[in-house]
């Protein structure tokens, strides 16, 4: 049976939902693999483990991204180099950061709804 760790002792995360603007389909895991690849040029191999970065959802105008609270800084930067995914050109936009994955999905509602209601 595998030892659980207590709440005190774990990592603090942070959530981070970002926009993303193409001009064609990106799969997940294009978008996971451009993610990765981005990191390790950026940061490094050891940079980028320590970032402990998740795609925790992703489709066509955006997502979320876990990372540790104390390399979201890293994180917003790797998210903003990224500007080509297997070719298709893209941008990404951090538009909000919070604590819980809840709170990110707010975010990703209200760029929703201001872009319905333009």
């Amino acid at each position: 049976m595998a030892m659980r760790l207590l709440p005190s002792l774990r990592e603090k995360k942070r959530y981070l939902a970002f926009e993303m603007l193409s001009e064609g389909a990106v799969s997940r895991r294009d978008f996971i693999d451009e993610l990765n690849r981005s990191a390790s040029s950026l940061l490094g191999d050891a940079g980028s483990s320590e970032c402990g970065m998740k795609m925790l959802s992703f489709d066509r105008e955006g997502g979320i991204v876990r990372c540790a609270h104390t390399r979201t800084g890293y994180t917003r930067a790797v998210l903003a180099t990224i500007n080509r995914v297997r070719g298709v050109r893209v941008a990404v936009h951090v538009i909000g950061s919070s604590g819980t994955v809840k709170g990110a999905e707010r975010f990703l509602d209200e760029e929703a709804r201001v872009i319905v209601s333009s």
